[in-house]
């Protein structure tokens, strides 16, 4: 068995689990678990998570999250710089006959 070191080092194994589960409970992390609660819980997250995409709301470092948004303005800089460049071509020839 390995020692534990740091500040849990002299905590009971079963202090330990307790102020681990402490610590997990209050940084909202669950482990997974097969109880049909449980599977009942997570299929209701999953269902809202993606009700809030569908809805546009964007969260977090998954597809269209903060990760995603940070380069929003260039791509908004290049869609514009293309509209321009059509339309411009495009009322081109109104200027070539003067």
């Amino acid at each position: 068995m390995v020692e534990e070191e740091g500040p849990l080092a002299d905590l009971s194994r079963e202090e330990n689990k307790r102020l681990r589960a402490e610590l997990a409970a209050g940084l909202g992390y669950y482990p997974a678990s097969l109880a049909a609660e449980d599977v009942a819980r997570y299929r209701e997250h999953i269902a809202e998570r993606k009700a809030r995409e569908d809805a546009g709301e964007r969260d977090g470092w998954g597809p269209g999250g903060y990760s995603w948004r940070q380069w929003d303005h260039l791509r908004e800089n290049k869609r514009r710089a293309e509209v321009e460049a059509q339309r411009r071509a495009e009322v081109a020839d109104l200027y070539e006959d003067m």
